[in-house]
């Protein structure tokens, strides 16, 4: 099914070069920029599922654009899964637009009606998640290409991909150029021919303007005593990846209403025993990991769903906890209080990228559960991950955790030292990917 989706894509991004001729024609919309117009930029992403990751990077870029050419200057529009989702995140100058988990022709109409595109997802070429979230980003710079119009992919991760992906991903982004967020990344791209440079993820300038003073009445009610270190775990289910399309699935839960296992519309997870069984090997990994750290050390546990489809993963580790604990969902926690609960923390155990990220700006000491290379780049990029980098299907992942979260409590202050001096890269970093930009899209309009 993916790769009749594929299929379906490239049909689009061949027809798209004659929107021009067909909206003279009064069919559909086209838009080029010309001399004194306000420049429309269109950011496409994974936006509007809760996911504080995707959330954050989008707000950064968001006002990174805005300082850059002038609000008076630029119109931003935002794609969106769910407009609801992503209230009050922006200025009321910024359009937020629905778009269908099948995104066809909803990314056809937003691409013609805009000037140039900025990639915002991190998860930019890979397989890991879904297809679909690559074809949907290939989609949207093989139009922009096909009509002559400017788009570049910022902050972005390139990994492995099927074969049939690989070859999309290289016909349709040729013209698009990448903003890679680790050197490994960078490295990947310049395999598929495609052209870019190394930056850094986009949300390290996110400012949630949530204190971590008030989240502490939330802690408080779940039974912290206002003292206690707290211990975070951002946890996932690394087993139920990808997401693939499928048309049986779909038509098998249409005639017997058995929807299990469906992520939306005619896109599933994956399921079998043996990945059930490997979850559950995971979640007790860290239970045992966090209850003995946290009963030698008196921490209060803090559980964190850093995305709306966290909750399973989430609700299953407090069950399997000894302690009592804090519960923060994305479901019912914006990106500036999940911000501000990551900034409140001692320690962090963590299965989620932005996670990492995002706590980083209190400089504690974080143990990486891996489930591909994201994690992995980001803390060799960091030099962590000989003491603090393990993977969901190690054997000994309960062991390894607790020897991290020991070892970082050991060398707390030496850990800060070095995350406040790559911070601060990082940081320059995204001042000179901005510059770029404006350069880039100017020179090309």
């Amino acid at each position: 099914m993916d790769r009749f989706l594929s299929f379906l894509i490239r049909i689009i991004v061949l027809f798209s070069g004659l929107a021009q001729h067909l909206a003279k024609l009064g069919i559909g919309s086209y838009e080029a920029w010309e001399p004194g117009e306000k420049l429309k930029l269109l950011i496409v992403g994974y936006n509007g599922a809760r996911n504080t990751g995707a959330d954050a990077r989008v707000v950064a870029i968001t006002e990174q654009l805005r300082e850059l050419f002038g609000p008076e200057n630029v119109q931003i529009t935002v794609m969106t899964l769910d407009r609801e989702s992503l209230a009050g995140y922006f200025p009321e100058d910024v359009v937020l637009q629905e778009f269908s988990s099948i995104f066809l022709l909803d990314l056809y109409r937003a691409c013609s009606s805009h000037h140039a595109a900025v990639l915002s997802e991190g998860s930019t070429l890979k397989s890991t998640f879904a297809n679909g979230l690559t074809l949907f980003l290939c989609e949207a710079a093989g139009i922009m290409s096909k009509q002559k119009k400017p788009c570049i992919a910022y902050g972005s991760e390139i990994g492995e991909m099927e074969d049939f992906l690989k070859k999309t991903a290289v016909d349709l982004c040729r013209d698009c150029y990448f903003i890679t967020r680790t050197e490994d990344s960078q490295k990947a791209l310049e395999q598929l021919g495609l052209r870019g440079h190394c930056g850094t993820d986009t949300a390290w300038t996110y400012q949630p303007g949530v204190s971590a003073a008030e989240i502490e009445p939330a802690l408080v009610e779940a039974g912290w005593d206002g003292s206690a270190e707290l211990l975070g775990a951002a946890v996932i289910d690394p087993f139920c990846w990808p997401v693939r399309a499928s048309l049986f699935r779909w038509l098998k839960g249409f005639f017997t209403g058995d929807r299990s296992g469906r992520y939306d519309k005619w896109y599933y997870f994956s399921d079998s025993p043996a990945r059930r069984e490997a979850f559950r090997q995971y979640i007790a990994a860290f239970a045992a990991a966090l209850d003995r750290f946290a009963e030698e050390r008196n921490c209060f546990p803090v559980v964190i769903g850093m995305e709306r489809l966290d909750e399973k993963a989430c609700k299953a580790l407090q069950a399997a906890l000894h302690r009592r604990s804090a519960l923060f969902l994305s479901g019912n926690t914006d990106a500036a209080r999940m911000t501000a609960v990551l900034g409140k923390l001692s320690y962090l155990v963590t299965s989620r990228y932005h996670a990492s990220v995002l706590s980083m700006v209190s400089g504690i000491p974080i143990t990486a559960v891996s489930m591909d290379e994201r994690l992995d780049n980001l803390m060799r990029e960091m030099s962590f991950d000989r003491l603090y980098l393990h993977h969901v299907s190690d054997a000994d992942l309960s062991e390894e955790i607790y020897a991290s979260l020991c070892s970082g409590a050991a060398h707390r202050a030496e850990i800060r030292a070095q995350i406040d001096l790559l911070r601060e890269g990082y940081l320059q970093k995204l001042s000179g990917m901005g510059a770029f930009l404006k350069d880039y899209l100017s020179e090309r309009l």
